[in-house]
C-alpha cells in the first residue's frame, strides 16, 4: 500500500468513529473520493476509516473522532500515517 501522507491529529468532538476529515487538496492528489476507505496508522495500531474532504482542515492535519483516537492511542498533535486501503481483489488484479 502506498503511503499518502504523515498527518498531525486534530481532535473532532464527535464521540463515534469510522470517519476522518482530510484536506481536500490531499484527497484530490491521492485521487480519493469522499467515503473511500483509508488506513490510519499510529506507532502501535492501524484502523480503517472512511475519508471525507474538508477545506477547513489544514493541509498537514487529519481530524479524527474520539473513538478512533482511543483505538490508535493518539492525542491532538500526534502524527499518524495515512495510506490508501486496497481490497484483496484489487491487490490480486
Amino acid at each position: 500500500m502506498t503511503e499518502l501522507a504523515e498527518l498531525e491529529v486534530e481532535n473532532s468532538p464527535i464521540e463515534s468513529g469510522g470517519r476522518a476529515r482530510v484536506n481536500e487538496e490531499i484527497m484530490k492528489e491521492a485521487e480519493l473520493e469522499d467515503g473511500q476507505m483509508i488506513v490510519v496508522s499510529s506507532e502501535n495500531k492501524d484502523i480503517l476509516v472512511s475519508a471525507y474532504s474538508d477545506y477547513m482542515i489544514e493541509r498537514e492535519k487529519i481530524s479524527l473522532r474520539v473513538n478512533d483516537r482511543k483505538k490508535l492511542g493518539v492525542q491532538e498533535g500526534d502524527k499518524v500515517t495515512v495510506r490508501e486501503h486496497k481490497k484483496l481483489l484489487q491487490k490480486l488484479l
